[in-house]
């Protein structure tokens, strides 16, 4: 099988905690597909998520935020 990786940052347009960002990337963490996901302190608007694209399209990585109520768009396609 043959890994597409690809990184991307998702800019999340609401303020977000520490302890929801957590929950957020244990459930991005949890796609299958995806290698990894995480922010700067201090910059918790915008997520790195590093995901096999031939696994998950980049619009399922979105679709988890949209779940939850949040706005956020995909920089660096």
């Amino acid at each position: 099988m043959s890994k597409r990786l690809n990184d991307v940052v998702v800019h999340v347009d609401e303020s977000l905690g520490e302890a929801e960002l957590a929950g957020i990337e244990q459930g991005i963490r949890a796609q299958q597909g995806v290698v990894s996901v995480g922010h700067r302190p201090g910059q918790a608007h915008l997520l790195m998520v590093v995901y096999d694209a031939a696994v998950t399209p980049a619009a399922g990585l979105l679709h988890h935020f949209r779940q939850r109520g949040l706005h956020a768009e995909l920089i660096g396609l």
